[in-house]
């Protein structure tokens, strides 16, 4: 009798095994969701970037929010209207998206309030079964962002092709003092293309 019991445990555990890689296989063998990648994919551009608190970026005398509004353009610095994102999903599926950092001068002695674009770099993890998108943790580009940049990603959001950023933000203000706020920023679908 012993000896029956044995066979239907190995036979058992046997079948146990067959049954848990051929769902393993099921699993890496799904297709991908083309449709959700098909929406999430791409380059968007900027909408809007606004600020919690107001602040006299420009210099005007004037507080204000939107970043539009308070921006300061000078020595061919790249319009907000050309800020972009895009988000890619080859071997690395990553984040590539735009951001002001105040204007330097004399190996970075001496800041301004002219506003430059920099492009900023997050990895991601895109699961188009389940639908979801998020940003992985990289220290290396975290830090980089912040000690370049002045610049730190607080939230990341993904829906209806808009492309929602939170950035903790310092600026260099006309009156020679930086401000950190945080800055919201709204990029819009615009092109399969990356």
């Amino acid at each position: 009798m012993s000896l029956i019991l044995i066979m239907m445990k190995k036979l058992t555990l046997l079948l146990f095994l067959c049954l848990s890689i051929s769902c393993a296989k099921d699993d890496e063998g799904k297709p991908e969701n083309q449709a959700y990648l098909d929406q999430l994919l791409g380059r968007y551009q900027l909408r809007a970037a606004y600020l919690e608190n107001p602040i006299d970026l420009n210099g005007d005398g004037i507080v204000g929010t939107d970043l539009f509004q308070e921006v300061d353009y000078c020595n061919m610095s790249k319009h907000l209207e050309s800020y972009d994102c895009t988000i890619i999903k080859r071997n690395i599926q990553s984040m590539i998206y735009d951001v002001p950092y105040s204007d330097h001068y004399n190996n970075f002695q001496n800041h301004s309030n002219c506003l430059r674009a920099k492009d900023i770099r997050s990895d991601l993890s895109i699961d188009s079964q389940n639908e979801s998108v998020v940003t992985v943790p990289n220290e290396f580009q975290d830090n980089f962002a912040l000690m370049e940049y002045q610049a730190k990603l607080i939230d990341f959001t993904w829906e209806d092709r808009i492309v929602y950023l939170t950035l903790e933000k310092e600026f260099y203000t006309p009156n020679g003092e930086w401000a950190t706020v945080t800055l919201y920023m709204e990029y819009e679908w615009a092109s399969s293309q990356t």
